[in-house]
């Protein structure tokens, strides 16, 4: 599979690595934005969803798994070899985990994308989800695509929560010792299409928390928590992702070195197979057509 080639900006603004514990989200609620809520609720924003192949480290740090036993986290912030990682079958904290240790990783070039594994695969009946890669045709069909983001409480703690935001623009960003393609989403809470009280700004909390898309109502993951423009959250300051389909090849690469691969959404040809069916129905219109009127 083929990466993107776009003319990326070096963004000459200072950055800062989201190390720590906090999303801030604009109206939290904690029935709505908790994961692993206990009360009753009716409007949290990830019902619909299958977060059980995010991980948290025994060290405070993230893993969203992408096969069998390997992961995505920031090469700046990740689950060191020796710590574990626990998966949760579902939003209920009480039912069903499986917690793993960390035997490895390696960094993604010159980026702040890491690829991690543990020491056996995850849950081998498979109720933990890896997450396939969503890859479009070019940047532009990303925008304006709306994301759930995961992250800590704004509060403190160990609470899990999941906020959300529209992506707005791409550019090579540089923060540190790592260089990358990233994904900006701003604070403004004047998203189209609007997000609500839920937009979400990365604090200085969760490098390596992942951002995601529904693709027909599943996840697909497009970013890894990187940095930010602004200690606080103002209005107008913007959270930033590396943009991990820029770099499918090269974390499918690890993973093949491990006899593993890395799934994309749509899957490589299904757009030419759908071009195939398009026309094949557009002749058959045509032939309906002159036939109605011979």
């Amino acid at each position: 599979m083929k990466k993107f080639l776009i003319s990326a900006l070096i963004v000459l603004i200072s950055l800062y690595p989201a190390v720590g514990h906090a999303l801030y989200i604009l109206d939290y609620s904690a029935s709505k934005n908790d994961r692993f809520y206990t009360g009753t609720r009716s409007n949290y924003i990830g019902a619909a969803y299958d977060f059980s192949g995010v991980g948290y480290s025994s060290s405070g740090t993230w893993a969203t798994l992408v096969s069998n036993n390997c992961f995505i986290s920031a090469a700046h912030y990740y689950p060191a070899a020796g710590s574990t990682v626990t998966f949760w079958a579902t939003d209920d904290k009480s039912g069903p985990s499986y917690t793993y240790t960390v035997t490895g990783g390696v960094k993604i070039g010159s980026t702040d994308l890491w690829v991690g594994w543990f020491d056996s695969s995850v849950d081998v009946n498979s109720s933990i989800a890896r997450y396939p890669v969503e890859m479009l045709t070019g940047y532009s069909d990303y925008i304006p695509q709306v994301i759930y983001t995961l992250g800590l409480y704004q509060g403190g703690g160990s609470k899990q929560v999941v906020g959300m935001n529209v992506i707005d623009n791409f550019y090579t960003t540089e923060v540190g010792a790592s260089t990358g393609i990233t994904a900006w989403y701003d604070y403004d809470n004047n998203d189209s299409p609007s997000v609500g009280g839920n937009e979400s700004y990365l604090l200085v909390g969760d490098s390596g928390a992942p951002s995601f898309v529904d693709y027909g109502s599943q996840l697909a993951l497009v970013g890894i928590h990187w940095a930010h423009t602004d200690n606080t959250p103002v209005m107008g300051a913007s959270s930033v992702d590396s943009f991990v389909p820029s770099y499918f090849d090269d974390i499918n690469a690890v993973l093949a070195g491990r006899g593993q691969s890395l799934s994309a959404v749509p899957e490589p040809g299904m757009n030419v197979y759908g071009l195939i069916i398009a026309c094949c129905l557009w002749f058959r219109r045509r032939r309906r057509r002159q036939t109605d009127y011979s």
